[in-house]
């Protein structure tokens, strides 16, 4: 088995090539200093263009928001979500009910997380609740969990038991599971089928110096768990970073280096490599390619600190600083908001403005 990543442990700071991310004036979702926690993309009104929902509300009530692509990409029309604040962490776009338009789930702390249906023109409605009022929801996993083809949900509670929520193919959610201990702290979920037996397993990044765990489907009982141990694991994403066939685990964390964990034929993550530094307080991931080279690049986001992101070059991570040294960026979404081709960044920034980083290409040395 073959990682070539591992050849090499420290960053470099040599081989690649820098992208000219370039804020705009109009490069921002409204000029409100909202607490907002993450945002989701889709052609909302379907006319060929990315639009945005933005989750607002952490701790304290705010209004969710989508905001509409001109064709340019710069967002000068929104509308709310819904009609009363919410403590919102997330405001995902997703089919929830098989009818070819984008629907949004929010999950919310300590408040039901709430489902709005699409009407097929981008008018959402408020359809239904799910959860637990006491729940202190901070994600979701959207996710066909028991392969009947409809979309099921895995929601994240910090400091109460998670569950699952199974699609009633209607898109309502009245059958559930408990999954995995009362007492993780657990701040996201992604799901993908890591040890390749046709079932997606579910990769929990935990809190408060928690472990965090993966949880084998179709049953979800039992685990694994990967990780340094005392974490405060903020995001997870799973892709195949070193291009060998097995889903590798990308994990942040705050006061901590950050970690690649790489998946193989035994699925235990036992081989790693960090990246970052220990100061680092990261608490947003994404990945993407980038620059276009057919390689996964690495897009963080940190608290009071300049955000980051990592170009590989198949053997190495090189790390370049971008944007403001004041936000703290609880969300980081890639999309061609501009529809130029090339992947751009679009900050969730908690008490400042949420700002998109356009991507101009790589800059001639």
């Amino acid at each position: 088995m073959k990682f070539p990543f591992l050849s090499i442990l420290a960053i470099t700071l040599i081989y690649g090539q820098k992208i000219d991310f370039k804020n705009h004036p109009y490069g921002s979702l409204g000029k409100d200093n909202l607490l907002s926690a993450n945002t989701s993309i889709g052609d909302i009104d379907n006319d060929g263009d990315v639009d945005i929902a933005v989750a607002n509300g952490r701790h304290w009530s705010q209004f969710n928001q989508i905001f509409y692509n001109d064709g340019s990409g710069f967002f000068r029309r929104s509308k709310l979500i819904g009609f009363e604040a919410n403590t919102s962490y997330l405001a995902n776009l997703v089919d929830i009910d098989n009818d070819k338009d984008l629907d949004i789930v929010v999950a919310n702390d300590r408040i039901k997380n709430q489902i709005f249906k699409n009407d097929g023109k981008g008018n959402f409605t408020f359809d239904a609740f799910f959860g637990r009022q006491i729940s202190n929801t901070r994600g979701l996993c959207l996710a066909d969990l028991n392969s009947d083809g409809f979309l099921d949900i895995a929601e994240a509670n910090r400091k109460s038991q998670n569950f699952i929520y199974f699609n009633d193919g209607r898109g309502r959610f009245k059958n559930e599971i408990a999954f995995g201990d009362s007492f993780e702290a657990t701040i996201n979920i992604v799901a993908s089928d890591v040890n390749q037996d046709g079932n997606l397993d579910l990769i929990l990044a935990n809190r408060n110096k928690q472990t965090n765990r993966i949880y084998f489907g179709p049953a979800f009982k039992d685990f694994i768990y990967f990780g340094e141990g005392d974490d405060e694991t903020r995001k997870v994403v799973l892709a195949d970073m070193n291009q060998d066939g097995f889903d590798d685990i990308i994990a942040v964390n705050v006061g901590d280096k950050n970690f690649i964990y790489f998946g193989d034929k035994e699925y235990q993550f036992k081989s790693f490599l960090p990246f970052g530094r220990s100061v680092d307080k990261t608490m947003a991931l994404a990945v993407g390619d980038l620059n276009q080279d057919g390689k996964l690049d690495i897009v963080v986001g940190n608290n009071n600190q300049s955000n980051q992101y990592y170009i590989n070059n198949g053997s190495a991570l090189t790390m370049f600083d971008y944007g403001l040294r004041t936000t703290i960026t609880y969300g980081i979404t890639l999309g061609d908001v501009d529809n130029d081709g090339d992947l751009d960044i679009i900050e969730a920034n908690s008490g400042s403005e949420n700002l998109i980083y356009y991507n101009n290409g790589a800059l001639r040395k």
